[in-house]
């Protein structure tokens, strides 16, 4: 929790802490660096990039953008001198209040040090298996793994829950330290370690949870291998990837001709997702693409949102009542037509299920550390309709999905805003020539209502704004 320190002596710092390291994350990190400033990514997964790790890998097939948007590149973010990216860790406390928190961060270990080279050796020999999570479930790890085939942190992981050498236990498997050329694993590192940091001010990019809309398993998801949520097809079209990128059946690995979206609310952020998704099966020539809304055509807010599909799209108001193999091996839907009252057959070689967008595990806890409200969504409170990127707490700011489901430029956008906010809270003596302060995205206090510590920080601010005209 927030300390209650009632003091703090005028400090100067040029950081700013970054919680998440997914594209919105990783973006604030870039844009904080380029104005000089110094920027310190806190990931809890064992490398950064989130949902779009794959794409951010130099042999990415999306190369600089998707759909426009830039996104981070991983070689980019490593030669920034910067940029500061501590993994597999999570802020335990922050104390102190804008330009000058202090923040104090837990790393858990990786038992495999900088000195891996990825030589590979170790993973064919660990007897461990588990779905990889960054490929979506859809592609299989080891206990000591690394998910991608380009990561940063670049080093191999083990997950010591998985391991057949869990603590206390040491040693009761040791394959992976036998064949390793690069003697870079050891299990007798401290399981985690505490850094401390002083920081001008805090931005969440702890990012968003994604789910399979209501039953999925009623709608043959886990029964036919070519049933698949969003979240899993924007891993078959990115690679390096399961099937390289294509829209390929992971059933028998055969390009997808026909290709079903089954979606139960239709939301901004569906819109987004399918649009992005859609165009991109339609560049790998897939032509036939349907749209089945299980909603009651009528409902204003849904329909109202119907002129933003994209182009091309066979879009159908129905009930799904059955998914089932065809004798040709395909996937045979039956749905009741809401508009017809029909029952159509159709076979298609996919069909997808539409994700819920909700808050990401354990973003009650971080927001509780650091002292900031939640909205009734779970996501972070944003109470300044005017100034979005602030959260409830003076100092630490929201972007991307911490704050509520939002599609790729959005989150790009709030990103930036978010890193220009921060950075009004640097000394910026110590920022870059080119950098231009912007004006605090909280309007401040009366200073009749102003406590010591909070004249304080108004102060340092006026006096380092003069000292930067004077200069």
């Amino acid at each position: 929790m927030p300390g209650s320190r009632a003091r703090q002596a005028p400090s100067v710092t040029d950081s700013v802490l970054i919680i998440g390291g997914g594209v919105a994350g990783l973006t604030t990190a870039l844009a904080c660096a380029e104005a000089g400033g110094r920027a310190i990514v806190v990931e809890r997964d064992a490398v950064v990039g989130g949902k779009l790790a794959a794409a951010m890998t130099e042999k990415s097939s999306v190369g600089a953008s998707i759909d426009g948007v830039p996104i981070p590149k991983l070689a980019t973010l490593e030669s920034n001198d910067n940029i500061e990216i501590i993994t597999l860790a999570d802020v335990q406390e922050i104390d102190g209040r804008p330009g000058n928190f202090e923040v104090t961060i837990r790393e858990r270990q990786r038992f495999v040090t900088e000195d891996c080279t990825r030589c590979n050796h170790c993973r064919p020999v660990c007897p461990v298996v588990k779905p990889n999570e960054h490929d979506a479930g859809l592609s299989y790890r080891k206990a000591i793994y690394t998910p991608l085939s380009e990561t940063l942190p670049q080093a191999f992981v083990i997950d010591i829950d998985a391991c057949l050498n869990t603590p206390p236990n040491y040693l009761p498997c040791n394959r992976c330290t036998e064949v390793c050329d690069d003697d870079a694993i050891f299990f007798d590192l401290p399981p985690e370690r505490t850094h401390h940091r002083q920081v001008g001010a805090v931005v969440i990019a702890a990012g968003f949870g994604l789910a399979p809309e209501g039953s999925a398993t009623e709608r043959g998801y886990g029964e036919y291998a070519d049933v698949v949520t969003t979240a899993e097809m924007e891993r078959l079209l990115t690679a390096p990837g399961p099937t390289g990128g294509f829209a390929a059946r992971p059933s028998n690995e055969e390009y997808a001709e026909r290709v079903l979206f089954v979606i139960n609310d239709l939301t901004p952020f569906t819109i987004g997702t399918v649009t992005s998704q859609v165009r991109r099966l339609q560049l790998q020539d897939v032509g036939d693409i349907a749209l089945l809304l299980t909603f009651q055509p009528g409902q204003g807010e849904q329909d109202s949102l119907l002129p933003r599909l994209p182009p091309g799209l066979t879009c159908s108001h129905g009930l799904l009542r059955k998914i089932e193999t065809s004798d040709a091996g395909k996937l045979k839907v039956t749905y009741a037509d809401l508009t017809s009252s029909r029952i159509p057959e159709e076979e298609f070689d996919l069909v997808v299920l539409g994700t819920d967008a909700r808050p990401v595990s354990g973003l009650d806890l971080l927001a509780g550390t650091l002292g900031v409200d939640l909205a009734g969504s779970g996501y972070v409170a944003r109470p300044d309709a005017e100034h979005p990127c602030a959260s409830s707490r003076a100092g630490i700011y929201v972007a991307g999905g911490a704050g509520g489901p939002v599609i790729l430029d959005n989150a790009v956008a709030e990103a930036r805003a978010a890193a220009a906010a921060a950075l009004a809270h640097l000394d910026p003596r110590l920022l870059g020539e080119g950098h231009t302060p912007v004006a605090q995205p909280v309007a401040p206090p009366a200073a009749a209502g102003l406590t010591e510590v909070e004249l304080q920080a108004r102060i340092e601010r006026a006096l380092f704004a003069m000292l930067e005209t004077s200069e």
